[in-house]
């Protein structure tokens, strides 16, 4: 509906994200109804936070909710596409384990439902993010780079200035680079990752 309504799409956006809290996830998770206003909340949180590392105990004082809570609530949220849960790559068993980081599904739901302008970096990482976990397996990486892809590569991500630093001596890794029009090296465009989605 972009090409419908330009001016008022990420108000559309914003409408849709609020009936999925309000209507189906009560409907399809028992969620009551006076918990899709600590949902919201929790939303608001991840949206304007640099990419979210998840702290569950801080979140549950936030937003008032036990620990346990918050994590389900999570799970709920990522099941509904409206977040992107991220697991360290070592975690091998990640059912009912606290996400490593968190992140908005897409970046059209991101400008629409922060409360002020996105830092960039949070819009290219979202971007790969939702392009990549699709078809493939997308894990933090803590020890170099953004991200493990599918356990064997290693992606970092940034501008057109982006350097290999981060990924220095490490096999198989990427940039995937904002603001470029074609490969140059293991520096691709950010944008070509739309083509596996």
């Amino acid at each position: 509906f972009y090409l419908k309504n330009k001016n008022n799409y990420y108000a559309l956006v914003e409408q849709i994200v609020n009936y999925v809290i309000e209507s189906e996830l009560p409907q399809f998770f028992n969620v009551e109804a006076a918990m899709t206003r600590k949902i919201k909340a929790l939303m608001g949180i991840i949206s304007s936070t640099l990419p979210f590392q998840v702290d569950a105990t801080k979140l549950s004082g936030v937003i008032g909710v036990h620990r346990t809570t918050v994590i389900n609530l999570l799970y709920m949220l990522d099941k509904a596409s409206l977040i992107k849960m991220i697991f360290e790559e070592s975690k091998t068993i990640k059912k009912l384990q606290k996400p490593d980081k968190l992140y908005i599904e897409n970046t059209n739901t991101l400008h629409a439902i922060s409360s002020h302008s996105v830092d960039i970096g949070t819009v290219r990482e979202t971007f790969c993010v939702n392009q990549l976990s699709h078809n493939h397996e997308v894990e933090y990486s803590k020890q170099k780079g953004d991200f493990l892809i599918d356990r064997k590569y290693t992606v970092e991500v940034g501008g057109r200035n982006k350097g290999f630093t981060q990924i220095s001596g490490v096999e198989n890794s990427f940039i995937l680079a904002d603001d470029i029009e074609s490969p140059f090296g293991r520096k691709l465009p950010l944008w070509t990752m739309g083509f596996l989605y």
